[in-house]
């Protein structure tokens, strides 16, 4: 079962993979975020409970960069998603990002948060294939990033469903 939980010292070890210069360029990898003091963000460990380890990483944001996405106070912006390539294609991460996961981890750690925001480059055609098989929603906004334009997607929290 693919569980989220926060990021802890003991999963940096099995965080510390590399990535193909073709992913590298739309995303960071999680050991960037290590050291980061931020106290307007969850660094969230993707996690498989049988076998037992970190396999894919991301940062859920509630600070100010979220605006550039939405105009929701109560949104969180997603970032900075990888896998680990080992785990790559078998399905990790659209267990990781379905809606009953991702809505449970928000009421557990950000339980004001109405939605989940992001931005993904309008190259990275894996990734918005992704997103869209989970249940995020393109937006008609989009977004300049440091590798060209961004196509905004939205993933509304019920709070209801608990």
């Amino acid at each position: 079962m693919i569980t989220l939980t926060p990021l802890s010292t003991m999963h940096q070890d099995e965080l510390s993979y590399a990535l193909s210069d073709e992913q590298m360029q739309f995303t960071a990898l999680p050991k960037d975020w290590f050291d980061d003091e931020c106290e307007d963000a969850y660094k969230v460990v993707i996690l498989d409970d049988e076998l037992c380890r970190a396999m894919g990483f991301f940062v859920l944001d509630f600070g100010q960069d979220k605006y550039r996405y939405t105009d929701n106070p109560n949104a969180v912006l997603l970032r900075s998603m990888s896998m680990n390539p080992a785990f790559q294609g078998k399905g990790y991460a659209k267990n990781a990002l379905n809606f009953k996961c991702l809505q449970e981890f928000c009421k557990t750690h950000i339980p004001l948060c109405h939605e989940v925001v992001l931005g993904v480059n309008h190259a990275n055609v894996s990734a918005q294939r992704l997103y869209e098989k989970v249940g995020f929603i393109r937006q008609a906004r989009t977004v300049m990033g440091q590798k060209g334009e961004q196509w905004v997607y939205c993933l509304k929290i019920n709070r209801y469903l608990f």
